[in-house]
């Protein structure tokens, strides 16, 4: 189960190094990008495992909460943390999905 994990992580924090190389170094970025990870990955698979439910809200909830993570730990607009949230969640998903990951 945590190969996926490490599949999000491949995914996700360089879309958030696309978004945010001109705000911050690359080492904070990665660290902090796993970290985001790691506390709404657990959080997405402890809900769908113990409740089942739409794997598609629970997504779109993961990708608000990294928006507000994103928001919290970087100078950035709402609007962009939100978007950052949305495409890296959306892609991460998306190939997840079709298998390609």
């Amino acid at each position: 189960m945590w190969i996926h994990l490490l599949k999000t992580w491949l995914i996700e924090i360089p879309i958030l190094w696309l978004f945010l190389r001109r705000t911050d170094r690359l080492t904070t970025i990665v660290g902090l990008g796993a970290l985001i990870n790691v506390s709404t990955w657990t959080f997405l698979v402890y809900y769908y495992y113990q409740f089942g439910g739409n794997i598609y809200f629970l997504e779109l909830l993961v990708a608000l909460m990294e928006g507000l993570w994103i928001r919290a730990l970087w100078k950035v607009s709402w609007s962009k943390s939100f978007l950052i949230g949305l495409v890296a969640n959306a892609v991460s998903f998306g190939l997840g999905w079709s298998g390609m990951i």
